[in-house]
């Protein structure tokens, strides 16, 4: 007998130091978030994936049906609907756009620097703010991530969740009221 796969499909972009990779991951009622932090597997699976180089996104290099990134090697990922990014049918999922306040942020990982928004509702300490917020990745709302060599080149999305590990700078914009 065939074990069922639970869960529901999202779009992605996933971004290591030199490849762009788009596909599709299989997550449960936890969202992406309870993929990446999952402690049994240092894995992410992408199903569908088109592997492309950050210098010629529009080049395939290769794709694949189905294959796996390490974890501690994915810089970003972009998702076009934000809801695809936190737990799905929780309360916290409700709450994580609409607590606290935007603030403009900026961010950069190995070969890009990403702009957006974060929500926060404590003091503006970007040492406090990537301690407190849940998991692995920060999430940055709103964003669009350039290539540091390749400005032209840019992508764009609802969220974008960055690996906390990969962040060289982190910069918020603080009200001058």
């Amino acid at each position: 007998m065939a074990s069922k796969r639970y869960g529901h499909i999202i779009n992605l972009d996933l971004f290591t130091d030199s490849y762009r990779v788009t596909g599709r991951a299989l997550v449960g009622t936890g969202g992406i978030h309870a993929v990446l932090g999952d402690p049994n597997s240092d894995f992410l699976e992408l199903e569908d994936a088109y592997i492309s180089r950050i210098n010629k996104p529009g080049e395939i290099v290769v794709n694949y049906s189905i294959c796996a990134f390490r974890k501690d090697n994915i810089n970003f990922i972009v998702l076009q609907d934000r809801r695809d990014g936190v737990p799905v049918g929780t309360q916290h999922a409700r709450s994580i756009f609409t607590r606290g306040r935007s603030v403009a942020t900026f961010v950069t990982v190995p070969s890009f620097e990403i702009k957006g928004e974060i929500q926060h509702d404590g003091k503006l300490l970007p040492r406090d703010i990537l301690v407190q917020s849940m998991g692995k990745f920060q999430l940055i709302f709103a964003a669009t991530a350039s290539a540091s060599l390749y400005p032209q080149i840019s992508y764009s999305g609802d969220l974008v969740l960055v690996h906390k590990e990969r962040i060289g700078i982190f910069c918020l914009e603080q009200n001058k009221s």
